[in-house]
């Protein structure tokens, strides 16, 4: 799957001609292509293409995305688990699946234990499709846990370990400690 993140920097005429060119190269979605309070223009975009457009790691809660799910907004939702929260997330995919639309939760800059969270989230979710995920900066991440936590071969394994599934070593945190 190609996908294209454009970090909101299109009006909504360049993200339609950007989309356009996109779905000749069978690209899976243009992800972020607007600022996220312009619902009406993600929703002439979501119209215009026959591409899906994945909004919604900027929106932290179900009443920030409410009308756009109302308007059909979002093909796809990709809201950020470290930034909803799991209850708040939970609420959101509801929400999304209420609507028929997929999830596919968006993992920023947080650390490895929002990396576990979202991975323990996206399997409880009926409408996941795909999990957002730099594994450039796994090992960076990793820099505090008791053993390394990392996709095999793309894919997390679910834990079946307590809370998020992950040990954090309290001696490698301390390296980090500023008096």
């Amino acid at each position: 799957m190609l996908m294209c993140d454009v970090h909101m920097r299109q009006s909504v005429s360049s993200a339609i001609k950007l989309g356009r060119e996109l779905e000749k190269l069978d690209f899976t979605w243009l992800e972020s292509p607007l600022v996220p309070e312009d619902i009406p223009g993600a929703v002439a975009l979501a119209e215009a293409l026959d591409m899906a457009v994945a909004i919604g790691e900027w929106s932290r809660t179900r009443y920030e995305m409410r009308e756009a799910f109302e308007r059909r907004a979002y093909d796809i939702v990709m809201h950020d688990i470290a930034r909803t929260g799991i209850t708040e997330g939970h609420r959101i995919g509801t929400m999304a699946d209420t609507y028929n639309i997929p999830i596919a939760p968006h993992v920023g800059g947080g650390g490895i234990l929002s990396v576990a969270a979202t991975v323990e989230y996206s399997a409880s979710c009926s409408n996941f499709m795909i999990m957002e995920h730099s594994h450039h900066a796994n090992d960076v991440k990793n820099a505090i846990t008791a053993e390394y936590y990392g996709p095999n071969n793309g894919f997390f394994e679910v834990s079946d370990r307590p809370g998020l599934g992950i040990e954090i070593d309290q001696s490698l945190v301390e390296k980090y400690l500023v008096s």
